[in-house]
């Protein structure tokens, strides 16, 4: 077992008991930040993307690393607000809706410089399904909403924007207090046109595919700390869990 030094725990703001949990032990380490920091209620409805129909020690998932990993001992001892699952009737009103929602994230967060409202940036970050949307939502949002946004690479963010944008392969080790995961509809969440060609002509590359899939929605929504964001527009994904 590794204890974090006090140090390190200050980096964060949750804590728990170790006696909470069962571990019982002397000294000034006595107080352990938890390594896994989602919240009960993220973690219950990531779970469901990844299988909603297995009981999740028996849960397993792509961990992006050419191999699979097991949920078993996925837990979280933190308490927070239930995501929030928002359908729109299309893009332009999915990005007005995301533009809303990053606004009222900034408020909360934000602080005051010199009377000027500042959000504290690499806290809040948007996940999308591809790069083309990328570019899409973060043209819309420092054009129309005048919110600076930085592009999440396999280098990190690109540029000094608050708020970072990447597309869900970009996310894994990541950790942000507030996620908005947008365009999260079906035939993009999975891309239909890509996986679709395997389902009768190789149904073993199929099943890998959409477990694929639905593991990088699950790495996404598991990225968020405190509070979560899904939308849609037109059909919901059938990964989503409604």
């Amino acid at each position: 077992m590794f204890i974090a030094g006090d140090t390190h725990q200050r980096i964060y703001d949750h804590q728990a008991a170790l006696g909470a949990l069962g571990i019982h032990i002397r000294g000034r380490s006595s107080r352990l930040t938890l390594s896994y920091r989602t919240t009960k209620e993220i973690l219950a409805k990531a779970l469901r993307v990844v299988d909603p129909t297995r009981p999740k020690e028996k849960i397993s998932y792509d961990d992006l690393d050419d191999g699979t990993d097991t949920l078993a001992g996925y837990r979280s001892v933190l308490r927070g607000p239930a995501p929030v699952l928002v359908p729109y009737n299309n893009w332009d009103d999915e990005l007005a809706g995301l533009a809303a929602t990053l606004r009222s994230w900034r408020g909360e967060l934000s602080t005051a410089d010199n009377g000027a409202i500042r959000d504290p940036g690499g806290l809040i970050a948007v996940c999308v399904a591809d790069r083309n949307m990328v570019s899409q939502a973060m043209y819309y949002l420092e054009s129309q909403a005048g919110i600076s946004c930085a592009e999440l690479t396999k280098d990190g963010p690109k540029g000094n924007g608050d708020i970072h944008v990447g597309t869900m392969h970009r996310f894994k080790g990541l950790e942000y207090q507030r996620l908005a995961i947008v365009g999260a509809s079906d035939g993009i969440i999975p891309h239909t046109s890509i996986i679709e060609r395997y389902r009768t002509k190789d149904p073993i590359r199929y099943e890998r595919e959409q477990r694929k899939a639905r593991s990088l929605l699950f790495v996404a929504a598991t990225r968020a700390r405190d509070a979560l964001t899904i939308s849609w527009h037109g059909r919901p994904s059938p990964y989503l869990p409604l």
